[in-house]
């Protein structure tokens, strides 16, 4: 019993993280081959195996966001994600949610040839 309490709340941390005052959420997130047929078939050719970190920023509020901060967690070290409008990363309407796309080896140099890594986040903020 208790393995299974423990695997569901490993699931709930890590595909749905909401800040302290419900005005921003993060859920969907995905570690994923930025292209894995590609990567089976031929290998690394256009950087096919890069490893790549999907999620989704729900945005809650009447507002729209404008910057966007989180700190991951990626295998024990942890890593400041952050963007703005001025930067056309991570701006969400208000009530709407925007799909995000990053690359772990170009965002903190994570080997293509390392095993999947286990991603979490910590925190996040947000300005409106």
């Amino acid at each position: 019993m208790k393995i299974i309490i423990t695997v569901i709340a490993f699931f709930i941390s890590t595909t749905c993280l909401m800040s302290n005052d419900t005005d921003i959420s993060i859920s969907n997130v995905k570690i994923m081959k930025r292209n894995k047929p590609t990567c089976d078939r031929l290998g690394n050719i256009y950087d096919a195996c890069q490893w790549m970190l999907k999620f989704k920023i729900n945005n809650n509020t009447e507002n729209d966001l404008i910057s966007f901060c989180s700190i991951i967690k990626v295998n024990k070290k942890k890593y400041k994600l952050c963007g703005n409008k001025a930067k056309k990363k991570f701006h969400t309407k208000a009530n709407n949610s925007t799909v995000v796309l990053t690359n772990l080896s170009e965002l903190i140099n994570y080997d293509n040839e390392k095993p999947k890594p286990i991603v979490s986040f910590i925190a996040l903020n947000g300005k409106f």
